[in-house]
């Protein structure tokens, strides 16, 4: 069994859905990745390199509970074939920690499905929006909880780009009080052999 901080980490960095049961709530209007549309003539090419998180916009139980440790957060993709190599470094109690996944290929450029751990099934994942050069808004599906993440090669990102986040945001029928926004300094350059978790390998 992987510790309970690992298991802790690669929630917070799916941050797709709700982990729990809690309070009973009006079913919302279900918003499957899978309908959405990804990038028009998505290139994983342009595509590759280093991303820092800006934000993410989940109902996420844990991601609320946990949003006072949120850490500044780098993602490095790299072209596997059609699917893509994703590397995320974050730290968790003060300690560099990466996580190494395969975002698989489904046949249609800019969508992907991930392999996580759990009972709740696979995370589809879709490049909505990007420009390669400054921003990228991605979404992420499991067990049909919708979250939005915002990407950017560096920062800060421009209002226009905020402005679209937030749409997406909305139509994804979450509330600006579900969004948080991640740290801008403070960002990992690498992790020891002692604290890499590979998804991809287990």
């Amino acid at each position: 069994m992987p510790p309970a901080r690992a298991v802790l980490l690669v929630a917070l960095l799916l941050a797709a859905g709700s982990l729990g049961q809690g309070p009973r709530r009006p079913p919302r209007p279900p918003a499957p990745a899978r309908t959405l549309q990804p990038q028009a003539g998505f290139d994983a090419r342009q595509f590759a390199g280093t991303w820092l998180l800006v934000a993410v916009g989940s109902a996420c139980r844990v991601l609320r509970e946990q949003g006072h440790r949120a850490e500044a957060t780098t993602l490095h993709v790299a072209p596997q074939g059609t699917a893509m190599a994703v590397s995320t470094l974050r730290k968790l109690d003060g300690i560099c920690w990466q996580v190494r996944q395969l975002y698989g290929d489904t046949g249609v450029p800019g969508r992907f499905l991930l392999q996580a751990r759990g009972a709740r099934g696979a995370v589809h994942v879709v490049v909505a929006e990007t420009d390669y050069q400054g921003f990228a808004i991605l979404y992420l599906e499991r067990a049909g909880r919708l979250s939005v993440k915002l990407y950017a090669r560096s920062l800060p990102v421009s209002d226009s780009v905020l402005s679209g986040f937030e749409r997406r945001v909305q139509e994804a029928h979450l509330t600006e009080d579900q969004v948080l926004f991640f740290p801008k300094y403070g960002f990992c350059e690498a992790a020891d052999q002692f604290h890499v978790l590979d998804e991809v390998r287990r």
